[in-house]
């Protein structure tokens, strides 16, 4: 976990301080010291012809121990100019022309001492077995590898590590103690240590990470096409102007993702309109003043008018986040024909009939004021809303409200009942079972809750519908804390207690062709290893969520004695700190942002500024719509 940063414009150089090049100065079984000057780190820029972050470095330098060698190539590592060309210098010719760095990620703590590494003496080789010259490579220099195979040594460093990112940048947290061994064989080159044995893919620090890569959404649909669902990836490069460089790898990657489908989690919760095996039929998207082209290839001609339509929202949305204007379809080269839509809808935020991208909400939201009446707060006024006041029950709790406004809901004193009411309309018990969980709404009307001590089902009710109970049997056994459904209805978040140990997952919600809730998806994700007891969770936008929980790990306040504080997830990427805990905080809720962050606690409810939180209104329970 760590903190998330931001690049500056392309053409501005940002300069990381890290008193990690201590490094260089490693010795075989040495540690990276625990202390030491600060010492001024390499230089970080952007390259204006690709687009993408790259690190000023020296190649190898003559002499060096091979020690010296693995370091000087773990450094250069996260360089991505010219294909890692620095990195590859460290390389002998064969492994040069050989070693795949975009095949993983591993992405370890940025502090001084956790590298370990060790090498091996360096022996000597009783015969030297040629290796094939590729095609391609200077046979010369292939000759020179196999003369000095006279002697060979290995370097193994082992470090904790935080996440990994696989090839098609789906970025996953490794819980607390996951730890990789690399092993680096070495070689003599005319004389100098070269690498000749190291595993694809590129070991990183997370200071290194935060500087290289972004997170860029890959967007796919709802099944009513009213909203676009991301799903986010890590790929190295910035989310500044491509129209004005060649660069095209990264659209290139973005688009090859989205044609893959959505992840399995998300299977049978989404739709693309991407017929089954369509691919691109150049293997590049080009991007000319800020027009995108992406070739397809014949199947997508199969495509219906809906397909062709948010297939093109999708390739949109997606690339739009390059600050590409627009994006130009054509298969084999050929015209492609989307047709052009007409609104249709009475939903208020589709006016042209496109999906909608992150769906904002009410920012009023609703609460239990002192006096036990459901209300909501607007800035810091509480407007008690008389429509619905008989969900004033004695006790009532955990008020939540759809996003627009047709109805509300509360539990009762005992958590046993869900009641529903719409504005000026009788009050309807919906649900009736143990220790339910608070109310969400979905965009469809559906209100959703599951029982605390779970057999494998949830709820999702309605005033004109009644209750569906919507199949989880991976929930069986668990003690569900909370359960939030997105604002585009496709996903749920649940916080639960599996044998006594927190845990966080998302998953996707399936539904029938009139979309009644059926089930949710197996396997679910896991967003929180590192969680040591959780009490609450909210959608903060449309990948982002807000957790109220206590974690151990290495980020600062993510320690088993620290109170339970905000915590901002993101789905398929990085968890922040929210400023500082909340004392007794026992719900938490946002609305559009982390600006709009509230914690319920039992003395009323406190909003963010800065690190700080203040009292706003006399109440509990706070919850933004949905």
């Amino acid at each position: 976990m760590r903190v998330r940063r931001t690049i500056a414009d392309r053409s501005r150089a940002v300069r990381v301080v890290v008193a990690g090049l201590a490094l260089l100065a490693l010795s075989a079984c040495a540690t990276i010291p625990r202390s030491g000057p600060v010492v001024a780190g390499r230089v970080v820029e952007v390259d204006p012809l690709s687009g993408v972050v790259q690190f000023r470095g020296e190649g190898p330098v003559p002499g060096a121990t091979p020690v010296n060698v693995v370091s000087g190539f773990l450094r250069a590592a996260p360089g991505f100019s010219d294909d890692h060309e620095l990195a590859r210098s460290f390389l002998t010719s064969a492994r040069q022309l050989a070693w795949r760095p975009d095949a993983a990620v591993s992405i370890y703590p940025t502090t001084l001492n956790v590298l370990k590494v060790k090498e091996a003496g360096a022996k000597p080789v009783a015969t030297a077995t040629a290796t094939p010259t590729p095609a391609g490579a200077d046979s010369g220099a292939a000759s020179a590898d196999v003369r000095d195979r006279a002697e060979v040594t290995w370097v193994t460093v082992t470090t904790p590590i935080i996440a990994k990112v696989d090839r098609n940048g789906r970025y996953q947290i490794e819980p607390p103690g996951t730890k990789v061994t690399a092993k680096f064989g070495l070689v003599k080159v005319g004389g100098q240590w070269r690498i000749n044995t190291v595993a694809d893919g590129i070991l990183i620090s997370a200071e290194d990470f935060g500087v290289t890569f972004r997170p860029f959404k890959v967007y796919f649909g709802d099944p009513t096409r009213r909203y676009l669902v991301p799903d986010v990836h890590w790929f190295p490069g910035t989310q500044n102007n491509l129209s004005d460089n060649q660069n095209d790898s990264l659209p290139t990657a973005l688009v090859r993702v989205l044609l893959e489908g959505p992840p399995k989690w998300l299977e049978g919760a989404v739709i693309t309109g991407a017929p089954a095996n369509t691919s691109m039929a150049i293997d590049a998207v080009v991007v000319d003043d800020e027009v995108a082209t992406v070739d397809l290839t014949d199947q997508v001609r199969t495509a219906d008018t809906r397909q062709r339509q948010l297939l093109a929202s999708q390739l949109q949305a997606t690339l739009g986040q390059l600050r590409i204007n627009s994006v130009n379809i054509t298969v084999r080269r050929l015209a492609f024909d989307v047709p052009s839509r007409s609104s249709g809808t009475n939903d208020p935020s589709q006016p042209d009939g496109q999906p909608v991208v992150d769906p904002r909400v009410d920012v009023r939201p609703v609460l239990i004021d002192a006096k036990g009446r459901l209300a909501r707060l607007d800035g810091r006024t509480l407007e008690v809303r008389a429509d619905v006041a008989a969900l004033g029950v004695p006790g009532a709790n955990h008020p939540a409200v759809a996003n627009d406004s047709s109805a509300y809901a509360v539990l009762n004193a005992d958590r046993s009942k869900l009641l529903l009411q719409l504005p000026g309309a009788k009050v309807v018990q919906l649900v009736s079972s143990a220790n339910l969980t608070a109310p969400s709404f979905d965009p469809q009307g559906w209100v959703w809750t599951a029982p605390g001590t779970n057999t494998g089902w949830v709820y999702a009710a309605a005033a004109d519908s009644g209750r569906i109970k919507v199949k989880a049997p991976w929930l069986k056994g668990a003690d569900v804390v909370s359960m939030r459904v997105s604002r585009d209805g496709t996903r749920a978040v649940i916080a639960a207690r599996v044998r006594g140990a927190a845990h966080l997952f998302v998953t996707g919600v399936v539904r029938d062709v009139e979309g009644r809730p059926q089930s949710l998806t197996w396997p679910p994700t896991g967003l929180f290893p590192s969680l040591q007891t959780v009490r609450d969770v909210a959608w903060l936008d449309e990948d982002h969520l807000v957790v109220l929980g206590r974690c151990t790990g290495d980020t600062p306040k993510c320690t088993k004695d620290a109170a339970e504080g905000p915590w901002i997830v993101q789905l398929g990427g990085i968890i922040d700190p929210v400023g500082n805990p909340v004392s007794g905080a026992e719900s938490i809720t946002a609305g559009n942002g982390e600006i709009s962050v509230l914690a319920g606690t039992d003395k009323g409810v406190q909003a963010r500024f800065g690190a700080l939180w203040d009292t706003v209104a006399a109440g509990r329970w706070p919850a933004y719509p949905g």
